[in-house]
Parts: structure tokens; sequence; C-alpha cells
């Protein structure tokens, strides 16, 4: 099931941060703004998530991901 938060800049709403914390820490997968468009996440120890990840982006096997490392999770 597909969620849609908006999560404003300025001032952040710590509950619609911590439902998407709870997604991740749950096995699933959030898309989220960088400075250059958006990227897919997931806890990098979940193997099913990275799967999905890589399904969806249709990427190859060995496939190398970048970490961004946060303490929300």
């Amino acid at each position: 099931m597909s969620q849609f938060f908006y999560i404003h800049p300025d001032n952040p709403q710590q509950r619609l941060i911590n439902q998407a914390v709870e997604i991740v820490r749950k096995g699933g997968v959030i898309v989220y703004p960088t400075d250059s468009g958006y990227a897919l996440g997931c806890k990098i120890e979940d193997k099913n998530a990275m799967e999905r990840i890589c399904r969806i982006r249709q990427l190859p096997d060995g496939h190398n991901f970048t970490p961004d490392v946060s303490r929300s999770f």
C-alpha cells in the first residue's frame, strides 16, 4: 500500500517523520527528495527491501548502492 507524506522543509512535522521511520523499520521502501532528484531508501540490512528497490529501478544484479545514514533509523 502506498502512502504520500508532505513534510515541510522549514517546519517538519515530527509525527510524519516518525511514520516514515516506522515504514522503513518494518521493511518498507521510501522515496525522498535530494538536491538533484529523488532517491529510494530502505534499511540496508533488509535484503527484501533492497531487492524491491532493484526491481523498481530495474537494476542489474550486483549493483552498488550508496548508503545514506541517519540516526532516525
